[in-house]
C-alpha cells in the first residue's frame, strides 16, 4: 500500500486490482471473485474521502481488454486523487466566504429539480399536434418571417424519352396539357405513365426555377421568357457533351402560377420552421399555466407567506381575492 499523508491507495498496482474488479464484474467468468473483493472494496482514499471499486467501475467502457483497463483504472484513481488533494487545499486556503457555497448548491439542485419536473410535464401534456388551419393562421400573423428570397412557381410539364424525337402528336399533347377538363388530364397521366415518361399534371407542388429544372430540362437562356409565359413551352435541347448534355432532351411546361421574391411563403414551404415556432410558443404558455396552478396551490394549502406594505410576514390573500391581488 502506498501512502502520503492522508493520501492513500488501497491496493499494490492498479494492475492486480483490476484483475480481481475483472473476476468482481463477472468479465472473465473464469472462478468466482476473491472474497475480500466486493463493490464497496475501497480502491484510494484520500482527506477521509474514499473511492471504492464500484464508483470506479462506473467510469469504466465496456468491451475494453484488459490491459486497457488497467491503464484507464491508474489514470481514473490518479485523477480521482488529484482532485481529492486540490480540492482539500482549497478549502484549507480559501477564506470562509468564498467556500460557502450552499446557497449556489441549494439553487442549482432547485434548478435541476424545476428543469426535470418541466420536462416530463411538457412529455405528459404537451399537445404536438398542429393542423394546417393552425399554421396558416401563424403565417398570416407573422407573415414577415416567411418573405420569400426567390421567386417560386407552380407548374405542368412532361418529359420525354432522351435521343428521341417529339411524337407526332405533340399539338394534341400541348392542349391537353394546358386543358383544364380532369377527364383529359387523366387521359394524359395515364398515356405518360405507360410511357414511362416524368410528369407533373397536378401542379400542386410549389418549385424554385432551379428545383424545377433538376426534373425538367429548363434552357437558362430562356428563362425570362419561360417564367413569364402562360402558354405551354415546347423544350428542345440538341446534345452537347460539352455542356453535359449527351443526348437530345425534349419537354412541355406550362408555368400554372408564380410568387414573386419577397411575398409571403406558401405554408406548405415553411411548415417545419413554423411547427417549431408553434411549438416553442405552445411550450412556454403551457409550463407558465403549470407554474401558475402550482403557486396557486400552494397558497391553498397555506404554505406559502409573503411580506406586506409593512415588511411583516403574512399569509397571502386567499385565492377567492386573487382577482384583487397585483
Amino acid at each position: 500500500m502506498r501512502s502520503g499523508g492522508n493520501i492513500t491507495l488501497a491496493v499494490p498496482r492498479a494492475s492486480r486490482w483490476f484483475a480481481i474488479l475483472l473476476l468482481v464484474n463477472g468479465i472473465t467468468g473464469c472462478k468466482p471473485p476473491v472474497p475480500e473483493t466486493t463493490p464497496d472494496t475501497v480502491v484510494a482514499s484520500a482527506y477521509g474521502q474514499t473511492l471504492t471499486a464500484s464508483a470506479l467501475m462506473e467510469g469504466m467502457p465496456a468491451g475494453l481488454s484488459t490491459a486497457d483497463s488497467t491503464v484507464r483504472a491508474n489514470r481514473a484513481i490518479n485523477a480521482w486523487l488529484e482532485r481529492q488533494s486540490i480540492a482539500h487545499l482549497a478549502a484549507q486556503e480559501l477564506p470562509e466566504a468564498e467556500r460557502d457555497f450552499e446557497r449556489a448548491v441549494a439553487r442549482y439542485r432547485e434548478s435541476l429539480l424545476i428543469h426535470a419536473y418541466e420536462d416530463r410535464y411538457l412529455r405528459d401534456h404537451l399537445d404536438t399536434t398542429l393542423t394546417r388551419a393552425e399554421m396558416q393562421a401563424f403565417l398570416d400573423e407573422q407573415p414577415d418571417l416567411f418573405r420569400l428570397s426567390e421567386p417560386l412557381f407552380k407548374a405542368r410539364w412532361i418529359v420525354f424519352p432522351e435521343d428521341r424525337p417529339f411524337p407526332r402528336d405533340i399539338r394534341d399533347l400541348t392542349k391537353q396539357l394546358a386543358s383544364s377538363d380532369a377527364e383529359k388530364l387523366s387521359i394524359l397521366a395515364s398515356r405518360c405513365t405507360d410511357a414511362g415518361m416524368p410528369f407533373d399534371l397536378d401542379a400542386e407542388r410549389w418549385w424554385t426555377w432551379e428545383a424545377l429544372g433538376s426534373a425538367v430540362p429548363l434552357d437558362p437562356r430562356r428563362a425570362s421568357r419561360q417564367q413569364a409565359s402562360r402558354r405551354v413551352t415546347k423544350i428542345e435541347w440538341k446534345a452537347d457533351t460539352a455542356a453535359g448534355r449527351p443526348f437530345d432532351q425534349r419537354a412541355l411546361l406550362l408555368v400554372t402560377d408564380q410568387l414573386s421574391t419577397g411575398a409571403v411563403s406558401p405554408v406548405e414551404r415553411v411548415a417545419d420552421r413554423i411547427t417549431e415556432l408553434l411549438l416553442h410558443r405552445r411550450r412556454n404558455r403551457t409550463l407558465e399555466a403549470m407554474r401558475q396552478e402550482a403557486v396557486q396551490a400552494a397558497w391553498a394549502e397555506a404554505a406559502l407567506t409573503s411580506k406586506g406594505d409593512a415588511g411583516t410576514l403574512r399569509p397571502a390573500p386567499s385565492t377567492e381575492n386573487d382577482s384583487n391581488n397585483p
